[in-house]
């Protein structure tokens, strides 16, 4: 948008002297103090950490999801239980109860416990149950798309907390050099005010 003023030569060449000023911690100046230099490395280096940690993070994180639901499948599986009892009538509304089934273990060992059934089944009747490799009752595994959804979440969530981490620290250690320079220049100013003080009084 042209707003009518004429272009000034010296502020065109200022501005664009000022747009080239890259990487100007690791520069050479004499306004530039070794804290500067120190800084940049530091943030160089949190840059580079967020980069590479925060995705490589949520990857590992998301992979350590897909693998234990995998062994949770695997590990998990349905077994054919008996019902030991009767079914209690079932609530008003309800088709389903609770029973007490019996089932063996790989191993041969007896198991019982206590799972929701139809109330119109009768004692021994075969309800399926999910156990684990012990043979004890457990809930079922998780489906895939359940699973995906849960890496996705947990990928994400890692990214987000490292980055947010990252973050924090590149914050803390610009207050940190900042407080640090604040210091020295009073220190600085304190020792040649007095001398600066009597040459202009």
């Amino acid at each position: 948008m042209n707003t009518g003023r004429p272009v000034d030569r010296e502020e065109e060449g200022a501005t664009a002297r000022a747009r080239r000023v890259r990487l100007w911690r690791w520069r050479r100046n004499e306004l530039r103090h070794r804290s500067h230099a120190v800084e940049g490395w530091i943030l160089l280096v949190l840059g580079m950490t967020g980069f590479i940690g925060a995705p490589l993070g949520g990857a590992v994180a998301g992979e350590a999801v897909l693998e234990g639901r995998a062994q949770q499948r695997n590990e998990r599986h349905l077994t054919d239980a008996v019902l030991v009892e009767d079914p209690v009538p079932a609530a008003r509304g309800s088709v389903r109860t609770r029973a007490t089934v019996g089932w063996t273990a790989p191993d041969g060992t007896a198991h019982t416990g206590r799972v929701p059934v139809g109330s119109h089944l009768k004692r021994g009747a075969h309800v399926p149950v999910w156990t684990d490799e012990d043979g004890a009752m457990t809930t079922a595994p998780v489906g895939l798309a359940a699973t995906r959804f849960d890496a996705a979440v947990a990928a994400l969530a890692v990214t987000v907390s490292f980055g947010f981490l990252v973050l924090a620290a590149h914050r803390l250690v610009r207050r940190h050099c900042e407080r640090r320079r604040a210091d020295q220049w009073c220190r600085e100013w304190a020792r040649v005010a007095p001398e600066w003080v009597r040459k202009n009084a």
